[in-house]
């Protein structure tokens, strides 16, 4: 890959697997906006990230940042067909890997990912995204960019003083007392972040799970979309059933070394997953 400044503007040049709807609407992301085919828009760690694609090429417009940030954010240190060919394990991944091609996992800010998997449990994209804005509206700082204003994710430090009923307000329903104890547990240090990064997978699970709202799904998802602890495949209802009906497995845990993902797939077993998720809900349903 090659990167090329130009005025304003970052160019990389050679990039292979990244295609732009399958990455931002696969799940893992809220706040992606298309503004046309092939061309996005959102904030990101407090900066505005407003990219075009055309063929191996992605430039990244008035980019208020270097390209160390987009590299960490877009994981474009690795090499992800070295990745897929590792987990093509069998004929039903391959397929899912032709129809999925594209999909990378991005390494988000904790904070947001934490607040917005709570957020996302047992609800619908359109809804997320909504609470997720009204939330950034609200206790965020605005960019203005392109006539039009943005509003970054709030940090911890801007809600510490956010009651449990100005969340409600926001129209999250019950998961306003799980937001409201996350900011808490945070604030005060009980569920330390820092530690959470550096932490053993098992280890940062635990410490997420102190937190009202997260169970072991939930955890899963913020360490796999956040901290690339890829070896980790969150279990859902999509998923049990591909388990089931693909692989003939019943699906009840999904513990390192003791399930089919981690055995077939390894330390990219969190990467399998949004694949076979992504076939399953985009193909296999029109099947």
């Amino acid at each position: 890959m090659e990167i090329v400044k130009s005025g304003n503007d970052i160019l990389l040049k050679g990039v292979s697997c990244f295609d732009l709807d399958k990455t931002f609407n696969c799940g893992q992301a809220f706040r992606w906006e298309e503004i046309e085919k092939n061309e996005y828009i959102a904030v990101v760690n407090s900066k505005i990230v407003h990219l075009k694609k055309d063929g191996d090429e992605v430039r990244f417009f008035n980019a208020g940042y270097d390209e160390d940030f987009l590299i960490d954010y877009f994981s474009f240190d690795m090499n992800y067909d070295d990745v897929l060919n590792k987990i093509n394990t069998d004929s039903h991944m391959k397929n899912c890997i032709d129809a999925g091609y594209g999909i990378r996992l991005l390494r988000q800010d904790l904070f947001e990912t934490i607040l917005s998997f709570i957020i996302s449990a047992n609800n619908n994209i359109k809804r997320i995204r909504k609470i997720i804005y009204s939330l950034c509206e609200n206790y965020g700082n605005s960019i203005e960019y392109m006539n039009k204003t943005y509003y970054t994710f709030p940090t911890k430090e801007a809600l510490k003083d956010v009651s449990k009923e100005d969340f409600f307000s926001l129209r999250m329903g019950y998961r306003d007392g799980y937001i409201y104890d996350a900011v808490e547990k945070i604030n005060s240090g009980e569920v330390d972040l820092e530690f959470i990064k550096k932490a053993d997978t098992q280890t940062a699970k635990s410490e997420l799970m102190k937190i009202k709202g997260i169970g072991e799904k939930v955890a899963d998802c913020i360490l796999l979309f956040s901290l690339s602890r890829y070896e980790l495949c969150p279990q859902d209802v999509w998923i049990k059933r591909i388990f089931e009906n693909r692989y003939n497995v019943k699906a009840t845990t999904f513990k390192k070394g003791n399930n089919l993902a981690y055995n077939k797939w390894g330390e990219y077993a969190g990467i399998a997953q949004q694949y076979l998720f992504y076939y399953e809900r985009e193909v296999a349903n029109g099947e």
